[in-house]
């Protein structure tokens, strides 16, 4: 009787542990993104990502208005600079990709210069099998960016 006791109650444990995990899991909310997320600095100004951190402290630290202004004017100096650097990052990017487009059909007329017309089929039809693999392995990998 003692066994079947202790063999319940673990068992009631085990599912009731189960459920409360279950429960505490936060949701996420719908919308682009992967897993259906949202990025707040996709969405919001660098004022308004200021406002939202001053106002997160300003209940937390309970800061007095004149706390909270000065916060709010380091968060925005913060977040302008933020927005500034990745501005830049992105725009060295697309640079980088123009120079790299740019180097790789220079090297391919080069290339067409070498090859006959039957080998320059074959090296297309090789450059679209790759393409088609590496857009089969996009599809099957999470998160990967689709296009």
């Amino acid at each position: 009787m003692k066994k079947l006791l202790i063999i319940t109650a673990l068992f009631i444990g085990v599912i009731s542990t189960g459920f409360a995990q279950d429960s505490t899991q936060r949701k996420r909310p719908a919308g682009p993104g992967p897993h259906g997320q949202r990025f707040a600095k996709e969405m919001k100004t660098p004022e308004e990502r200021a406002k939202m951190s001053a106002d997160a402290l300003e209940k937390r630290l309970n800061l007095s208005q004149e706390q909270k202004e000065k916060v709010y004017a380091l968060n925005l100096e913060r977040a302008q600079k933020m927005e500034k650097l990745h501005k830049s990052e992105m725009d060295q990017r697309k640079s980088q990709m123009e120079k790299r487009r740019e180097i790789m059909m220079e090297s391919e007329k080069k290339m067409n210069k070498i090859l006959n017309e039957e080998q320059q089929k074959a090296m297309q039809e090789m450059k679209q099998k790759a393409k088609e693999r590496m857009k089969q392995r996009s599809e099957h990998r999470p998160g990967m960016r689709k296009g």
